[in-house]
């Protein structure tokens, strides 16, 4: 928890300091590619429909306009998440009661991979939430500022 605290501490102080600059909103589908042809996850992901993603992270229709979601096997918990919403509080409070469940489950399961939820990136940008849980987080973290700054 103390990682996650710490990243999300120098994910939004890169955001303050650097805001000039920044694109005008996230591009979800251009997000999406980016991630996707990275190499920061176990394996590789599979997309998964809005009705799966709101069992997922225990969202309601009425919280989001717009929503991509890509989850791993069960045997990793990489995962990612963007979602355009007009309440980034409530889908922020949301993924993170679903990242205590998933750290909770992976902890007696596979505790090595309970290790990548502490350090997972959880941020909102101009209305879309982005959720990305990897082993590689500084390489999240670079990958996320650099597509903010292009």
């Amino acid at each position: 928890m103390k990682k996650f605290v710490i990243i999300c501490m120098f994910v939004l102080a890169a955001l303050c300091t650097a805001s000039c600059g920044r694109i005008s909103e996230i591009n979800s589908s251009e997000l999406t590619e980016l991630l996707n042809s990275s190499s920061v996850f176990s394996e590789r992901l599979t997309e998964i429909d809005d009705t799966a993603a709101e069992k997922r992270f225990f969202l309601n229709p009425s919280d989001y306009t717009d929503m991509t979601a890509y989850v791993g096997t069960k045997a990793v918990c990489d995962e990612f998440a963007i979602i355009k919403t007009s309440d980034p509080d409530t889908v922020m409070t949301k993924l993170r009661g679903h990242l205590d469940i998933q750290k909770n489950n992976y902890s007696s399961y596979r505790p090595a991979e309970a290790q990548k939820i502490d350090s997972a990136l959880l941020t909102e940008y101009k209305g879309t939430v982005v959720l990305v849980v990897s082993g590689s987080s500084e390489n999240v973290v670079q990958l996320y500022e650099n597509y903010l700054k292009k």
